[in-house]
């Protein structure tokens, strides 16, 4: 008779007592709401669209561009910005916040410099500035999730995210004491 150890779980597998955190997978409801065959660009960014991929190319666009028939269509990302649809919030609370503005929002920035160079679809929708709070709206739940991690590693604070279980929506709060 074979002997099981209670507790312990195979290599890899994830089981309820996983450390953890895994987010409910949805669909992106804008990913398929068109169909593109073949090449095609966004009119709005200039994303290039080949191979079930979007990515930022400027010389593919140019020479797309420059075709007879370019096919001419709108990009995820700006189809959410267009929309006010976000994927991600990031709760930034600080008191020091306004003294910091111009570093917060520069680090901000140049990390959806950096995602955008993996994913043209990871943006920065808009910063909505209070004296109390900031609000990030990002059009993908991983940019959220990054630029807490990062708010997090450069300012220290604590970042807790809570993630919705209908819609694909990640809420991420980063905060520090003064």
């Amino acid at each position: 008779m074979k002997q099981v150890r209670q507790g312990v779980s195979r290599k890899g597998a994830r089981g309820p007592s996983s450390p953890r955190r895994i987010a409910p997978r949805q669909s992106d409801p804008y990913a398929g709401l068109r169909t593109i065959s073949g090449p095609a660009c966004c009119g709005v960014c200039h994303a290039v669209f080949d191979k079930k991929h979007w990515r930022f190319d400027q010389t593919a666009y140019e020479d797309l561009m420059a075709t007879k028939r370019p096919k001419l269509t709108t990009c995820p990302a700006c189809s959410k910005i267009r929309d006010r649809y976000p994927e991600g919030v990031l709760a930034l609370r600080w008191p020091g916040l306004a003294e910091h503005r111009r570093d917060v929002v520069g680090l901000l920035k140049k990390e959806e410099a950096r995602a955008k160079k993996v994913n043209p679809l990871q943006r920065i929708m808009r910063i909505e500035e209070n004296d109390d709070e900031w609000r990030v709206f990002t059009t993908n739940t991983k940019l959220a999730q990054r630029l807490g991690r990062e708010l997090a590693r450069a300012y220290h604070g604590a970042t807790h995210y809570h993630w919705a279980h209908h819609d694909k929506l990640v809420r991420v709060v980063w905060e520090r004491e003064a």
